[in-house]
């Protein structure tokens, strides 16, 4: 599982550069309004799943039938698109009437680094 490691590693270390950037800037965003507490929590909760997506993804390359890893993918895709979109509608709910757009946004951008990041070291793995 030395994959794992190196992605799990790799991911540790994105949420802790993604957390002291947080810190670091929370004054100013602060001063434009944005919810803070809810870009910590997305990006906790993107990690936790990035970490589960890419142990599901790497323990299909093990398999010698080549659908495993499409099916890895595909599932861990759909395991992430659910995940974040019922906590986004939870939070949508929860806040109907001080609902936060730039958080939405910052959530948004921190799930696309997360994918692409997850993208590029398991295609590295597959092309070795």
């Amino acid at each position: 599982m030395k994959v794992f490691t190196k992605t799990s590693s790799v991911f540790i270390w994105m949420l802790l550069g993604s957390s002291t950037i947080l810190l670091l800037s929370s004054s100013w965003l602060k001063t434009h309004q944005v919810d803070v507490s809810m870009i910590w929590a997305t990006n906790f909760l993107l990690f936790l799943v990035a970490i589960f997506s890419a142990n599901l993804i790497a323990k299909s390359f093990i398999n010698p039938n080549p659908q495993a890893s499409i099916r890895a993918v595909m599932l861990s895709f759909i395991i992430k698109f659910f995940v974040l979109a019922f906590a986004a509608f939870i939070y949508i709910y929860a806040q109907r009437q001080s609902l936060n757009l730039p958080a939405l946004y910052g959530a948004a951008l921190l799930y696309v680094m997360y994918a692409g990041v997850e993208v590029k070291l398991l295609l590295g793995v597959l092309k070795k």
